[in-house]
């Protein structure tokens, strides 16, 4: 069953195509935007969302707090058997890469890598 919608609060927004979550985040990732980008994200998960693309081309400003949310929604889905890729990383997001912890770093590093690299085989793995 397919399921087309758009929400859009604030800086995200999400449309939904089969069973993938298109994660459409832009502006500046400030205490508030983190905070409505983290609600949402909330509310995809409590909706059962298992594959989540998240489009970052259009954030303006971030930190390292970006890359905890995104580490930390991949651990959630990834515990359901579903998976976060990240396309669209902008200047802004590679510049506040520098602020990111390392393990969050390298989960930023395999989802955008699958992303643009899907796998060809299955359970095959990114580079180290």
């Amino acid at each position: 069953m397919s399921h087309n919608h758009t929400v859009t609060i604030g800086s995200p927004a999400t449309i939904r195509v089969e069973q993938v979550d298109l994660l459409s985040v832009t502006g500046q990732l400030d205490d508030a935007g983190l905070d409505q980008l983290r609600g949402r994200v909330d509310e995809l998960l409590e909706g059962g969302a298992r594959l989540l693309l998240a489009d970052l081309s259009g954030v303006s400003d971030c930190d390292g707090r970006l890359f905890a949310l995104l580490a930390r929604t991949h651990r959630l889905v990834g515990g359901r058997g579903g998976w976060l890729r990240l396309g669209g990383l902008s200047s802004p997001v590679l510049n506040a890469l520098d602020q990111a912890a390392l393990c969050d770093v390298l989960m930023v590093y395999r989802a955008a890598w699958f992303a643009v690299r899907p796998p060809l085989v299955s359970g095959f793995q990114p580079p180290p």
